[in-house]
C-alpha cells in the first residue's frame, strides 16, 4: 500500500483511509471538470489567421488559471484520499468550497488575461492579440474580489484539515501523520493572511503592493514550519 501511494500522489502520508470513490469525490471532481469547461467555452472557433492567434496566445492565460483550478484539485484530492472523511461538517465545507471554485472561476480567468496577456505578453514583450477584454481596469476593485475567493478557497481548507485533526483519535493518525495535518492547516491559513493583507492594500488603494504580496506566500510557509518544527509540537 505504501509503495503504491508513492506512485498516487502521497508519497509521505503513512497511509490512505479513503476507499473507493465517494460520492461525495464524484460529485466534487464533476464540479470541477465543469469550471474547466467553462474556461474554454468562451473561446469561439477562430474564423480568421488574426483570430487564431489570440487564440493561441491567450492559452498562456488560460494554463495559468488552469494551473490554479490543479492546485486547488489536488489539495482536496488528497484531503479525501487521507482521511476518508465524509460526515456532515465535511460534506458541508466541500461544497462551500466548490461553490467557490464555480463562483471565481471568472474572475481567475478575467485576473490572468490581465496579468499574462495584458501586463506581460503585450506591453512587456509587445506582442499585438485580442488580449480578451476591453476598456479599463479597475485594479484595487479586482484585488479585492482576487483576494476574497483565494481568501475563501483557502479558509475552507483550512477548515477541513482543521477538522481532521480534531477526529485525529477516531482516524489514529501516527506522528508523521499528525506532523503532515498541522502543517497542512498552518500553510492554508497563511495564504488565507496573504490574501486578506492583500485585500487591505488594495482597499486603501495602495497601489502594485496588492499583486506582489502573494510572493510573500511561500517564504512565510517556510519559516512558519521551521518555527514550528523548532519550538512547538502540536499532537
Amino acid at each position: 500500500m505504501k509503495k503504491l501511494m508513492k506512485i498516487r500522489g502521497d508519497k509521505n502520508f503513512t497511509k490512505w483511509r479513503g476507499g473507493d470513490i465517494s460520492r461525495l469525490e464524484a460529485f466534487t471532481d464533476a464540479v470541477f471538470a465543469i469550471a474547466i469547461t467553462l474556461l474554454v467555452v468562451s473561446y469561439d472557433i477562430p474564423k480568421n489567421y488574426s483570430e487564431f492567434t489570440s487564440v493561441m496566445w491567450g492559452f498562456f492565460g488560460f494554463g495559468f488559471t488552469f494551473f490554479g483550478m490543479t492546485c486547488i484539485w489536488y489539495n482536496n484530492f488528497k484531503f479525501h484520499r487521507r482521511f476518508g472523511l465524509e460526515d456532515g461538517y465535511t460534506i458541508f465545507l466541500n461544497s462551500m468550497m466548490i461553490f467557490m471554485v464555480l463562483f471565481y472561476i471568472y474572475p481567475l480567468k478575467f485576473m490572468a488575461q490581465i496579468v499574462i496577456n495584458f501586463l506581460l505578453l503585450k506591453n512587456s514583450f509587445g506582442i499585438e492579440f485580442d488580449i480578451g477584454f476591453e476598456g479599463n481596469v479597475d485594479m484595487n476593485s479586482l484585488f479585492i474580489i482576487y483576494g476574497m475567493g483565494i481568501f475563501l478557497i483557502w479558509f475552507v481548507l483550512g477548515l477541513m484539515y482543521l477538522h481532521a485533526y480534531n477526529k485525529r483519535n477516531i482516524l489514529e493518525l501516527d506522528e508523521k501523520e499528525l506532523e503532515i495535518t498541522t502543517s497542512n492547516i498552518l500553510a492554508n491559513f497563511i495564504v488565507c493572511l496573504v490574501a486578506l493583507f492583500s485585500v487591505l492594500l488594495a482597499f486603501y488603494k495602495i497601489d502594485y503592493w496588492p499583486g506582489w504580496v502573494y510572493f510573500l506566500i511561500a517564504p512565510l510557509i517556510f519559516f512558519s514550519f521551521f518555527i514550528k518544527e523548532k519550538y512547538f509540537k502540536l499532537v
